[in-house]
């Protein structure tokens, strides 16, 4: 056993091939069986093998698709466990189930779609294991056809094939009175060259695959209904350790790696937060890393895993303190693309911050995760700690195992822009997270802050058409210049819901104003002014500024259009960049405002947890205090219980309680109490008794 789990580990496959070709020339390319092996390597982690299958039932959305499953199932031939993946998509044609077997060959040309290279199906289930067999049901109006092909790397090495060979059949059915039907008097053989070949391919699919009679492998098709695809990968890898790579034992309704981080209680609780975060589950989970494998999850689809669906999980959900930031990259020369082309970023903190050291940034491709938590920003510092963010990048490519991006000049310069998002995030926001706020950011904030200086016109008598229109201040800071490579603009003074990184010789808020929503507080924001209030202001402020114009009292001098405009505009601006110095203050107040509120409330949880520490305080000094009478009670002289003595006849008695005084002959012992004579059992009061006492 532990011989045959060697042999069917992935990365160990050194297999020679006896050599079967002839002499002649040939007259196509081959493809080595070997090829297929290598061919998969490119994927270094199983689960995102995985993930090429589910992304094949995704595409399949636009043709009726509503679920995929992916399940373990029993090889009825040798009772190993396999992997069962499959969707009620659209099916495919026995020359589609062809292409699919085929490298290279693809028909998503769209934009919707996530497969385009052709070669990810085999690629994803040869990197799983040694061989997979395919059932495809298709439908075309009345006629349904089913098409099975094994692609089998057991087979060609055991049979010594120098090219890959597939075996496929294909059926073909009629539909009658809304059911299925055999065509003719049983299922029709649709034969591509010969009878022969068939058979031939029929007794190859019976002979290497789990089933071993037709039948079998007919009853395959009774759970795809009109259509849908169904996928099983047998002989699965091992591992180093002779065990099988995917665990389907540690948990029921998940599929995981072998070798993931066990949750252990006995560590601390920032190393617990950190191993139950989803930056670090999602390594060896198939269902956690399936939740988060899409952008948004295509309405009425659904992914099964082992019986249960999985929760579709928005890592921007997660991120408290959020903010967008509109990216508009650098595609080419073509300025029109580069104008259309904008990326929207959410940026923020995850929720456990500071606790774990969790940060980079998850970026997508049509819809499909394809760098998960990308650490752009490596620091040893604590800088840039907890700072998480998603955006989709259409405009770059994936490499052929979406696990990456090619390396091109695009990603580059992406690649550069989000590490200085993540610097000046961290530079607005670190104190809302328990970090001193950056000095040199706090300062070139307020010189950014700074209203513009007001250059108000002077009467229209004495303006000349000569006179220039106003223009935005240049940035005061070297630092807050845009970058050439990135085209990002000067940090602004106060955290905005959306920044544009391209530089703007006139900024105006975009869209509705959005404040991020707190970790622990909730300020009253509703007073904040929006950008259609911004935009209703200043215009009542230059329908005002026209009317004053109107009313001037130079009614005698002619006044040139060019300088009435000139005018206007100058006056609007003022007026813009004061109404704009005025929103920002408000942003500013408001955000004082919800720090005091901060402030005050742990103030008062200090004052709850002092105010309890007194009474405890005080409830122990009683205890004390109680303690020390008792001390003090048990260090006083007691008086003596029993006194025995004897009188002139021998007699003998006791004495319960009396005084002590000295004598020439003794101890003179005055008492009061019971005496006992010798031989009387009723006991004799006296008032007063003086005995004679022995010292030793």
């Amino acid at each position: 056993m532990v011989m045959y789990a060697y042999r069917r580990c992935f990365w160990k496959q050194t297999v020679r091939f006896k050599d079967k070709s002839g002499c002649g020339a040939m007259d196509h390319v081959r493809v080595h069986p070997k090829f297929l092996h290598s061919n998969a390597t490119s994927h270094k982690w199983a689960l995102g093998a995985v993930a090429e299958l589910l992304d094949n039932a995704v595409d399949e959305v636009g043709n009726g698709a509503t679920f995929v499953s992916v399940d373990k199932i029993i090889n009825p031939r040798d009772n190993s466990p396999s992997l069962l993946v499959q969707d009620d998509g659209g099916g495919m044609t026995p020359d589609c189930m062809r292409q699919c077997m085929s490298l290279g060959y693809s028909r998503k040309n769209t934009n919707t779609t996530i497969g385009q290279y052709g070669n990810g199906f085999k690629t994803s289930t040869m990197r799983l294991g040694a061989d997979v067999i395919v059932f495809s049901r298709c439908r075309n109006g009345s006629v349904v056809t089913q098409s099975i092909g094994l692609l089998s790397y057991t087979f060609l090495r055991k049979t010594g094939h120098e090219d890959v060979v597939v075996p496929m059949i294909d059926y073909e059915l009629t539909e009658r009175d809304g059911a299925l039907r055999p065509a003719g008097d049983g299922l029709r053989k649709m034969v591509r060259t010969t009878l022969d070949d068939w058979h031939s391919n029929l007794t190859s699919i019976l002979q290497w695959s789990p089933y071993s009679t037709e039948a079998e492998i007919l009853s395959q098709f009774n759970d795809l209904g009109w259509h849908g695809t169904k996928v099983i990968v047998y002989n699965l890898w091992f591992n180093d350790d002779g065990v099988l790579e995917l665990d389907f034992d540690s948990d029921e309704h998940d599929i995981q790696l072998r070798g993931g981080a066990k949750q252990d209680k006995g560590k601390p609780v920032q190393a617990q937060l950190a191993q139950q975060h989803i930056a670090n589950r999602y390594h060896h989970s198939l269902r956690v890393y399936a939740s988060i494998l899409y952008l948004q999850m295509p309405p009425g689809f659904q992914i099964i895993l082992r019986g249960q669906p999985v929760a579709h999980h928005s890592i921007a959900n997660d991120l408290k303190f959020p903010e967008q930031i509109i990216y508009k990259p650098q595609i080419g020369n073509n300025k029109d693309q580069n104008k259309e082309t904008s990326v929207i970023t959410i940026i923020g903190f995850t929720k456990e911050a500071p606790l774990i050291n969790v940060h980079g940034f998850n970026v997508y491709h049509k819809n499909r995760l394809i760098m998960p938590f990308w650490k752009v920003w490596q620091d040893n510092s604590s800088r840039g700690r907890g700072v998480v963010g998603v955006l989709e990048a259409n405009f770059v490519e994936p490499a052929h195992d979406k696990q990456d991006f090619e390396r091109t000049a695009v990603l580059l310069r992406l690649e550069t822009r989000l590490k200085q998002m993540t610097v000046e995030y961290w530079n607005l926001h670190c104190h809302l997270i328990g970090y001193q706020p950056n000095t040199k950011a706090g300062k070139a904030r307020k010189q950014a802050a700074a209203p513009p200086p007001i250059d108000y016109p002077a009467p229209i008598a004495s303006i000349t058409p000569a006179i220039p229109l106003a223009t935005p201040p240049e940035p005061s800071n070297s630092a807050d210049l845009p970058s050439p490579a990135t085209g990002s603009r000067p940090t602004s003074s106060v955290p905005i819901t959306t920044r544009s990184s391209v530089p703007n010789t006139e900024w105006k808020p975009e869209g509705p104003q959005v404040k991020p929503e707190p970790m622990d507080f909730t300020p009253d924001l509703s007073k904040r002014p929006s950008s259609a209030s911004v935009s209703e202001a200043l215009h009542r402020l230059k329908r005002q500024r026209v009317e004053t114009a109107a009313n001037n009292s130079h009614p005698t001098i002619p006044e040139e259009p060019q300088t009435a405009m000139a005018d206007t505009n100058m006056s609007t601006q003022a007026d813009e960049s004061v109404l704009l110095h005025l929103v920002e203050e408000n942003s500013q107040l408001l955000a004082k405002v919800a720090d005091y509120e901060h402030h005050t409330r742990k103030l008062e949880q200090q004052a709850k947890e002092l105010e309890l520490r007194l009474n405890e305080e005080k409830e122990r000094v009683v205890k004390l205090q109680q303690e020390l009478e008792r001390l003090k009670m048990s260090r006083e002289p007691q008086p003596k219980q029993l006194v025995d003595a004897r009188k002139d006849d021998g007699k003998k008695l006791t004495v319960d309680t009396g005084r002590i005084a000295d004598t020439n002959h003794g101890v003179e012992a005055v008492v009061s109490g019971t005496i006992v004579p010798g031989g009387t059992s009723a006991p004799v009061t006296v008032p007063k008794v003086v005995v004679k006492v022995e010292q030793h």
